[in-house]
């Protein structure tokens, strides 16, 4: 399609970059074990949150994907003169635990499964997970998910990949340590 008199034709990188702005992308909402609820031993009232302890496995995965939080999202459209297609998608997912920690996803991460783990020992998850190396000293640590945009396009006789800002959801997390003391039979403890 021929754009009309006085109107500049676009180059397909250009129309290709209209396009890429055209896409909506959001966030990832970050599924975690520990789950958010209120605990057994809080007292009445007390708002739903996450808690786990050094040493115990945190779960990671993408809750919910949707095309505009995890794509691939697709679209075709015409820009001074140059139809383009692209398709969005994520690219790299990366979480921070806010313990210093960074953990690469290769994928949107595998569910936990309460029912299944029930009265089983911690396992890690099998594909994006990390565990705590101190305490969050009665505080929380923000747990934020990172997922890094492209779009993949061809059109007018060429193709080639945009990067798209980056998408970022938080989520908090309380971090306690357990304490433990080793009893003999008789009673004595052992010292250290």
């Amino acid at each position: 399609m021929t754009p009309p008199p006085g109107v500049a034709q676009y180059t397909p990188a250009q129309a290709a970059g209209m396009l890429a702005r055209s896409f909506v992308l959001q966030p990832v909402q970050i599924g975690m074990a520990p789950e958010q609820k209120v605990h057994t031993d809080d007292p009445a009232g007390t708002a739903p949150y996450r808690r786990t302890w050094v040493g115990i496995p945190v779960w990671l995965w993408v809750d919910n994907p949707t095309e505009s939080t995890w794509g691939p999202i697709s679209r075709t459209a015409t820009y001074g003169g140059v139809t383009v297609t692209g398709t969005a998608s994520v690219q790299s997912l990366a979480y921070t635990s806010g313990d210093g920690q960074t953990i690469g996803c290769a994928s949107g991460g595998t569910p936990f499964d309460a029912v299944a783990m029930a009265n089983k020992p911690a396992v890690d998850s099998p594909t994006c997970g990390f565990r705590y190396q101190k305490q969050s000293d009665g505080g929380t640590f923000t747990v934020t998910a990172t997922s890094t945009w492209s779009v993949e396009w061809t059109g007018g006789g060429d193709s080639g990949r945009i990067q798209l800002p980056s998408t970022s959801s938080s989520t908090q997390v309380r971090v306690g340590e357990l304490q433990s003391v080793n009893v003999t039979t008789d009673g004595d403890t052992f010292g250290g």
